[in-house]
């Protein structure tokens, strides 16, 4: 987990500060990644990273985003266990909002992940993949999602619920008209 702090990846729950996602946030997502991947042993169809901290130059929280895809076959208990062996926390299921949440912490409430596990068949699986892609190609919906995030963290800088929900609001309309 070193190789995540050691490239300024990290926030305290508390806090809420964004970076530019660099190389080096991008190199440790695709390392953690493998890691999450292999820790899976098969279960997962698919691990991506997703989110702000997967678009080189993106204003991001500095903390690595991944997707999980689960087929129907796999039970989500046997994902748990294999998380949790390998250092992830359970946060429950947050449902349409971002399937069943994980967190990673290199000390307590100090996070430098995130991992959501949906069906890999599903609108969750499509929409982070398909939202990661528009940021990646269109400067237009960086420069729109990133001016939602600098406004929201201004009106609400320690409310992460609504900061959270506030971005989501947006990110359909992006997509909508980019495509």
């Amino acid at each position: 987990m070193g190789f995540l702090t050691a490239v300024g990846l990290g926030l305290d729950y508390s806090d809420l500060r964004f970076g530019r996602t660099t190389q080096a946030w991008l190199d440790a997502g695709d390392k953690l990644r493998t890691q999450v991947a292999e820790a899976l042993d098969g279960l997962a169809a698919q691990v991506e990273p997703v989110g702000s901290s997967s678009v080189l130059g993106l204003l991001a929280k500095p903390i690595i985003d991944l997707a999980v895809g689960l087929t129907s076959e796999q039970p989500l208990s046997s994902v748990t266990a294999k998380l949790q062996a390998a250092g992830w926390i359970y946060r429950g299921d947050a449902g349409d909002q971002g399937g069943h949440v994980f967190v990673l912490e290199c000390r307590p409430w100090h996070r430098v992940a995130h991992l959501h596990v949906v069906d890999h068949d599903g609108d969750q699986w499509r929409a982070y993949l398909h939202f990661r892609e528009v940021l990646r190609r269109s400067s237009q919906a960086r420069e729109r999602y990133e001016a939602v995030k600098l406004r929201l963290a201004e009106q609400r800088p320690v409310d992460r619920r609504a900061y959270t929900d506030g971005k989501t609001a947006v990110v359909t309309p992006i997509i909508d008209e980019v495509l």
